[in-house]
């Protein structure tokens, strides 16, 4: 059977490893590319490499968790892509740390709430985001997610550049918008 974006998904989810090699195929040099920009100055070229192969392990096992209401399969890939690479990140940075010799720092429990608190936030945006049209949810993730230049997402779009920076205004005016009706700001 050959694999086309229409089918690949329900491929993947059969476990054809055709599938997986599409994906590859498709969207490799998109996730080395995001990658690179998220672990390049603080990872080598081995870390990025095997960031991306876990990119793609991660699709070829959870490719029961794409769901196509929330965007195509290569935005889907785009966001596993960018918490790998912010994991990765993490990881090298506390092996860097540790091996100079520094300590572990204790977890305060007001920073333990901290993050419980951000990570409530973060659901909340991503609630906020997933209600926009389709256009604007895929301009904020292409900008706040994956990277892109204004003037490259304006072309995919067919659009300005003023006409995606007004977008991208009217977003965060409607997330501080949400945050201020809680007591809470956003910036």
């Amino acid at each position: 059977m050959k694999i086309t974006a229409e089918n690949v998904i329900k491929q993947l989810q059969k476990k054809n490893p055709q599938a997986l090699e599409y994906l590859l195929d498709t969207y490799n040099k998109n996730i080395y590319s995001l990658t690179y920009r998220i672990l390049k100055d603080i990872g080598c070229n081995e870390d990025i490499e095997e960031c991306v192969s876990d990119v793609f392990v991660t699709a070829w096992e959870n490719s029961h968790k794409y769901n196509p209401n929330k965007g195509t399969i290569k935005t889907w890939l785009f966001i596993v892509a960018k918490y790998k690479a912010l994991d990765y990140r993490r990881k090298i940075y506390k092996e860097k740390n540790l091996s100079k010799g520094k300590e572990i720092e204790l977890v305060s429990e007001e920073q333990v709430e901290n993050k419980v608190i951000l990570k409530e936030e973060i659901k909340q945006i991503m609630t906020v985001i997933d209600n926009l049209g389709e256009t604007d949810r895929q301009i904020f993730y292409r900008r706040y997610f994956f990277y892109e230049e204004i003037e490259d997402i304006a072309a995919c779009f067919s659009l300005t550049r003023k006409a995606v920076d007004n977008r991208l205004w009217r977003i965060r005016k409607l997330l501080k918008k949400e945050f201020s009706n809680e007591g809470r700001s956003f910036s």
